[in-house]
């Protein structure tokens, strides 16, 4: 009965407003999303849809792993869904997420959503840089930046190599007249420095 519940409750996520919470015995949940929800229903269904897929699989780990007799920890999950300055026709929006499932510190991770107000459709980050030779070229670009501030070479060749999954968070800079002026890359905790380093960010120039 307590799972069935709680997957009821996912199920009526709903966005009418910018801030939607849930709170139950051992958890609390925050999600924040920005006002282009309230004004663009592709948006909205986008990010509500990526809203549910984070609760539900934070609440499974919380059905398989939380053990309520001890009542020694309350599990805690953020997700706030930033606008960022964007390109003209684009909505450019990066989900930062803050998860706390015990232990020493929670856990963070981000993730870049590239919106086409135009067509309503989503740009991958491929398609966002033009094709895989210059996302290599852009991979290595993001490698030089990231040894100029001196960040561990052999974590940065770990975590900022030319794979599509180190960059799921990459997003365009607008310039004054609504073009590209470059691209800004968010490296979570641990992917390209240890955690006390927090999130490291670099921006490339187009």
């Amino acid at each position: 009965m307590f799972c069935l519940i709680l997957m009821v409750s996912v199920a009526q996520l709903s966005v009418s407003d910018t801030l939607w919470t849930e709170e139950a015995d051992g958890y609390q949940i925050e999600v924040y999303f920005p006002e282009i929800v309230l004004e663009n229903e592709f948006v909205r269904n986008t990010l509500q849809e990526n809203a549910l897929e984070q609760i539900e699989s934070f609440k499974e780990q919380f059905r398989e792993y939380y053990i309520d007799e001890l009542h020694t920890i309350e599990w805690a999950l953020d997700l706030r869904f930033v606008h960022e300055p964007s390109p003209k026709n684009m909505a450019c929006i990066v989900n930062w997420t803050w998860a706390y499932t015990g232990g020493a510190h929670g856990n963070s991770n981000t993730q870049s959503i590239i919106f086409n107000l135009s067509d309503s459709s989503l740009i991958s980050t491929l398609e966002l840089l033009g094709g895989r030779e210059n996302f290599e070229l852009f991979a290595s670009s993001v490698l030089a930046r990231l040894q100029e501030i001196g960040v561990d070479e052999t974590w940065a060749e770990r975590g900022a190599s030319a794979d599509t999954l180190n960059y799921h968070t990459v997003y365009p800079v607008p310039d004054e007249n609504g073009g590209i002026s470059g691209y800004t890359v968010i490296f979570p905790p641990y992917q390209v420095e240890c955690y006390a380093a927090g999130p490291i960010e670099v921006f490339v120039p187009k």
